[in-house]
């Protein structure tokens, strides 16, 4: 027998698509397939935000929020100055949402679902906490209803708790925007001419080019980052 004929015969099991599967693929393509995606990544010092958490933590926070929590406050504060992120694409024009609602990738058994947290820039920070403490368990139960995925403008995609440094996310249309989180983790910086180790992690920020230019991509980033770099322990959020 031919060594080709050998590597046709290869025994494999087949594991069928499931329908939430199938749904990722077909959604995830046809991003790839039809948005031209510009990217725009930066560093950020993150041991403020560190710091943060650990304050959160020593106040005895219920429910605790979690390093994604804090990120979709600030990431929605932000965005409420951007309105062409907050935004989805049509053929007729840029739809721009009246509200800030953030959708959350969230991991689970039958692949990623996204639900979305509403009016995240004018909830409190405990009130965010609950809600996505509620999403993620209604996602990983498999009871997450499709109404509670719709609605959001914008998505947050955080990968850093797995310990992924960098990483590029996609879009899930008509959003215009997907903001990628790395790991927080020590690094090497420069500071007034010395080399220290802080606190740092990586944003990616992905944007549909029909609906947003790579100079908005980069204001968004780089005033999300002087956000996070300027927190302060007990702050209100």
């Amino acid at each position: 027998m031919s060594s080709e004929r050998r590597r046709t015969q290869v025994e494999f099991d087949l594991v069928e698509h499931t329908r939430i599967r199938q749904a990722i693929g077909d959604r995830t393509l046809q991003s790839v397939n039809e948005i031209p995606q510009f990217r725009v990544q930066k560093m950020v010092l993150a041991h403020n935000l560190v710091a943060f958490r650990a304050h959160l933590k020593q106040s005895d926070a219920d429910p605790l929020p979690t390093y994604n929590d804090i990120l979709i406050k600030l990431t929605a504060t932000v965005l409420a100055r951007f309105p062409r992120l907050n935004a989805w694409h049509s053929p007729e024009g840029l739809q721009q949402l009246r509200e800030v609602n953030i959708g959350l990738a969230v991991d689970t058994e039958q692949g990623v679902l996204l639900p979305t947290v509403r009016d995240a820039d004018t909830k409190s920070l405990a009130e965010i906490a609950a809600t996505t403490r509620e999403l993620v368990s209604l996602a990983r139960s498999g009871k997450l209803r499709a109404s509670l995925q719709m609605g959001a403008g914008f998505t947050l995609s955080n990968i850093g708790p797995i310990g992924i440094d960098l990483f590029d996310a996609i879009i899930s249309p008509p959003q215009t925007g997907i903001l990628a989180v790395g790991s927080i983790l020590p690094r090497p910086v420069a500071d007034d001419g010395q080399v220290i180790v802080r606190d740092t992690m990586w944003l990616s920020l992905t944007i549909d080019h029909r609906s947003v230019d790579g100079a908005d991509g980069a204001r968004f980033v780089a005033e999300l980052a002087q956000t996070i770099e300027q927190m302060s322990p007990g702050q209100s959020l």
